[in-house]
């Protein structure tokens, strides 16, 4: 097990009717909001009116920024940072999936430097790949926010990650940066119910793979943090098998909202740190495609671990065994791991996510762009090194 300090700040407020807590715990940090959400779900819900009717109750002055769009747009974040900026806003709150939270993320971060937030993701790159130069736009502070969520994926409100789109550029680009926590992140299980099943198997397929980056690594000793992330992913499997046959089931949804917040959190990927290498390559599909995340990264994933099996044989060995219950019977770490991916798959397909990227409606032009930038910044992996070449060959394999 690797050496890990660990923390984390965000005040988790989970289960039916919480979002009761609202406006007692934004007072605190002062009375003048941005209130960033997305284009119509939480307006067809009803939870838009409940939000700012407990805002008119307490006194509290809101300005909204709506219109937040699947793989954030960098063009929107700009127009909040220039809120906070003309209106001196006391509170930044984000209402929806894991793509308004981000952006709320990022207007929090822009809105407290004298630069471009864009550079900030440009400079977090060219860090983390080790890159020489001076790269010296990271914020330092941010303006508070909390989050409120609705649809079980990213779990963006209990991380400190966020990912944003640049059109003009065609990049997708994530910052890491601790100054981003939200002050408090409130789940209620219900916000699920009214979710297209489609966006809800794309959120199933994400967190699984959330979970899966951080598994899927070559440290040793990780027993306990491997058997944590074995029920993470039976419970979602579980959980998922149910939703499709009925989507208010409390108890599912209350599964996948609560795996999906740890799983990119610092707990989870304490004492063993995984690449991210699939997700740096779907964020370049999703780039250049616009491609719904998690179902870039279900096509993306299952192409890499078909790659990355031969080079990590016994952890996928494992996999088939701990996580779909496939018995060994004497067979090859090899057999056994393949098997466990296949039914990773199976399983993906009979929530209706497509696999090839064919399918889901990207051209042979895009393999080779996608390949070329998502190394960009350096070599990928902590399992093997890929580089360009490796990349390519992965997305060839999904054709």
């Amino acid at each position: 097990m690797d050496n890990f300090v660990y923390s984390n700040p965000v005040k988790y407020i989970f289960g039916k009717g919480q979002i009761s807590a609202l406006s007692a715990e934004i007072i605190p940090y002062g009375k003048r909001v941005l209130f960033i959400y997305g284009r119509n779900h939480i307006k067809s819900t009803g939870l838009y009116d409940t939000i700012v009717g407990q805002f008119q109750q307490a006194g509290i002055d809101c300005i909204e920024l709506g219109g937040v769009q699947p793989n954030p747009r960098l063009s929107l974040v700009r127009e909040g940072i220039d809120i906070c900026r003309n209106h001196t806003i006391d509170f930044i709150l984000g209402v929806g999936g894991g793509s308004t939270v981000d952006t709320a993320k990022a207007v929090s971060m822009g809105a407290k430097v004298d630069y471009d937030i864009w550079s900030a993701y440009e400079d977090f790159h060219n860090i983390t790949h080790g890159n020489q130069g001076e790269f010296t736009h990271i914020p330092n502070e941010a303006v508070p926010m909390g989050s409120v969520m609705t649809k079980p994926g990213t779990g963006s409100g209990f991380d400190y990650t966020s990912v944003l789109s640049n059109h003009s550029t065609r990049e997708k680009l994530m910052v890491i940066n601790k100054v981003m926590y939200s002050k408090f992140s409130i789940i209620d299980p219900e916000f699920g119910y009214s979710l297209p099943w489609k966006e809800q198997a794309f959120g199933i397929a994400d967190i699984m793979t959330h979970v899966m980056e951080q598994y899927f690594t070559p440290t040793k000793d990780t027993d306990i943090l491997d058997q944590y992330k074995e029920a993470n992913l039976r419970a979602a499997i579980t959980s998922g098998r149910l939703l499709q046959q009925e989507q208010k089931n409390y108890a599912a949804q209350s599964e996948l909202f609560y795996i999906a917040s740890w799983a990119c959190s610092d707990q989870s990927m304490t004492g063993t740190m995984g690449g991210w290498d699939s997700h740096m390559i779907e964020h370049e599909l999703s780039g250049l495609t616009d491609i719904n995340h998690g179902h870039g990264m279900s096509i993306v994933f299952y192409g890499w671990m078909n790659y990355m099996l031969p080079h990590l044989p016994g952890k996928f060995a494992r996999f088939a065994e701990k996580v779909w219950g496939i018995e060994k019977n004497a067979r090859s770490d090899l057999e056994v791991g393949r098997e466990g991916i296949e039914k990773t798959a199976e399983f993906w397909r009979s929530l209706g996510i497509s696999l090839s990227l064919s399918e889901a409606g990207i051209g042979d032009d895009i393999i080779g762009q996608a390949a070329k930038r998502a190394v960009r910044f350096g070599p990928l992996s902590v399992i093997k090194p890929l580089r360009e070449e490796e990349v390519r060959e992965i997305l060839n394999s999904l054709k």
